[in-house]
Protein backbone atom coordinates (compact mmCIF):
# COMPACT_ATOMS: atom_id res chain seq x y z
CA UNK A 1 0.00 0.00 0.00
CA UNK A 2 2.80 2.40 0.88
CA UNK A 3 4.58 1.94 -2.49
CA UNK A 4 1.34 2.84 -4.30
CA UNK A 5 0.89 6.00 -2.25
CA UNK A 6 4.52 6.95 -2.78
CA UNK A 7 4.29 6.34 -6.52
CA UNK A 8 1.10 8.39 -6.68
CA UNK A 9 2.72 11.26 -4.82
CA UNK A 10 5.73 11.23 -7.15
CA UNK A 11 3.45 11.13 -10.17
CA UNK A 12 1.46 14.09 -8.85
CA UNK A 13 4.65 16.05 -8.24
CA UNK A 14 5.89 15.25 -11.74
CA UNK A 15 2.61 16.41 -13.29
CA UNK A 16 2.71 19.64 -11.29
CA UNK A 17 6.32 20.28 -12.30
CA UNK A 18 5.57 19.66 -15.98
CA UNK A 19 2.45 21.81 -16.02
CA UNK A 20 4.30 24.66 -14.32
CA UNK A 21 6.98 24.57 -17.02
CA UNK A 22 4.46 24.99 -19.86
CA UNK A 23 3.78 28.50 -21.07
CA UNK A 24 0.37 30.04 -20.57
CA UNK A 25 -0.05 30.81 -24.29
CA UNK A 26 -0.73 34.43 -25.23
CA UNK A 27 -0.85 35.45 -21.58
CA UNK A 28 2.81 34.48 -21.20
CA UNK A 29 3.78 36.97 -23.91
CA UNK A 30 2.27 39.87 -21.96
CA UNK A 31 4.57 41.47 -19.42
CA UNK A 32 2.39 44.35 -18.27
CA UNK A 33 1.56 44.86 -14.66
CA UNK A 34 -2.22 44.78 -15.17
CA UNK A 35 -2.20 42.25 -18.03
CA UNK A 36 -3.17 42.64 -21.66
CA UNK A 37 -6.92 42.18 -21.32
CA UNK A 38 -7.38 45.95 -21.49
CA UNK A 39 -5.88 46.03 -24.99
CA UNK A 40 -8.40 43.46 -26.18
CA UNK A 41 -11.25 45.36 -24.55
CA UNK A 42 -10.12 48.64 -26.10
CA UNK A 43 -9.82 47.06 -29.55
CA UNK A 44 -13.31 45.58 -29.20
CA UNK A 45 -14.72 48.95 -28.09
CA UNK A 46 -13.09 50.77 -31.02
CA UNK A 47 -14.36 48.21 -33.53
CA UNK A 48 -17.92 48.56 -32.22
CA UNK A 49 -17.88 52.35 -32.44
CA UNK A 50 -16.02 52.95 -35.70
CA UNK A 51 -17.97 50.41 -37.76
CA UNK A 52 -15.16 47.89 -38.01
CA UNK A 53 -17.16 45.14 -36.34
CA UNK A 54 -20.07 45.56 -38.77
CA UNK A 55 -17.65 45.43 -41.70
CA UNK A 56 -16.06 42.27 -40.32
CA UNK A 57 -19.47 40.65 -39.89
CA UNK A 58 -20.48 41.59 -43.45
CA UNK A 59 -17.20 40.21 -44.83
CA UNK A 60 -17.69 36.99 -42.89
CA UNK A 61 -21.25 36.63 -44.15
CA UNK A 62 -20.09 37.16 -47.71
CA UNK A 63 -17.41 34.50 -47.26
CA UNK A 64 -19.97 32.05 -45.89
CA UNK A 65 -22.31 32.67 -48.82
CA UNK A 66 -19.46 32.24 -51.31
CA UNK A 67 -18.46 28.99 -49.64
CA UNK A 68 -22.01 27.65 -49.64
CA UNK A 69 -22.57 28.55 -53.28
CA UNK A 70 -19.28 26.86 -54.22
CA UNK A 71 -20.12 23.65 -52.38
CA UNK A 72 -23.64 23.38 -53.81
CA UNK A 73 -22.31 23.79 -57.34
CA UNK A 74 -19.74 21.06 -56.83
CA UNK A 75 -22.31 18.76 -55.23
CA UNK A 76 -24.55 18.93 -58.28
CA UNK A 77 -21.93 17.40 -60.58
CA UNK A 78 -21.88 13.61 -60.51
CA UNK A 79 -18.76 12.12 -58.90
CA UNK A 80 -16.21 10.44 -61.12
CA UNK A 81 -15.79 6.72 -60.85
CA UNK A 82 -12.39 5.58 -59.70
CA UNK A 83 -10.49 3.43 -62.18
CA UNK A 84 -9.01 0.40 -60.52
CA UNK A 85 -5.70 -0.90 -61.81
CA UNK A 86 -6.26 -4.35 -60.38
CA UNK A 87 -8.79 -6.69 -61.90
CA UNK A 88 -11.66 -7.55 -59.61
CA UNK A 89 -11.77 -11.03 -58.13
CA UNK A 90 -14.46 -13.27 -59.42
CA UNK A 91 -15.92 -15.92 -57.20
Amino acid sequence: MIPRVTAGAFAALAIIALSASLSAGPAAACNRMDGCIHDAQLENYKMMHDGGMGAAIRDGSANIEAFRSGTTASQQTPPRQAISRRPERRR
